[in-house]
């Protein structure tokens, strides 16, 4: 089964609640509309900017054998988090941490459940 960008926005939403809610201590949200719009605004930056940011980036990802991308995703969830009102992260670092956590929760999620791209 392909993934959509519905899916996409449904797990990036479970993860980003899962996450502020019960792992990261730091991370502040109003309600959880405001997850569910970070998640969205999410998924249109991961759609039209964050290719950019990865290929700009690519000397730096080449020279840490691609970890860089953490540092690209955390820059695309600082950006959702600056544009959604009621939902902050504070820290790049944090923001970081979150952005790995949400990657691995997503693999997990699009493993059991059978999507691919």
């Amino acid at each position: 089964m392909r993934r959509s960008f519905a899916w996409d926005v449904l797990v990036n939403a479970a993860a980003l609640y899962l996450i502020a809610r019960y792992v990261v201590p730091g991370v502040w949200y109003r309600s959880e509309l405001a997850i569910i719009l970070a998640a969205l605004v999410l998924g249109v930056f991961n759609a039209f900017i964050r290719p950019i940011f990865v290929i700009l980036t690519l000397p730096f990802n080449l020279l840490t054998l691609g970890l860089f991308t953490f540092v690209v995703n955390g820059l695309m969830l600082k950006f959702a988090s600056w544009f959604v009102p009621g939902f902050s992260i504070p820290g790049f670092w944090t923001t970081v941490w979150v952005s790995m956590l949400m990657s691995l929760f997503s693999a997990v999620v699009n493993t059991l459940a059978g999507t691919r791209r």
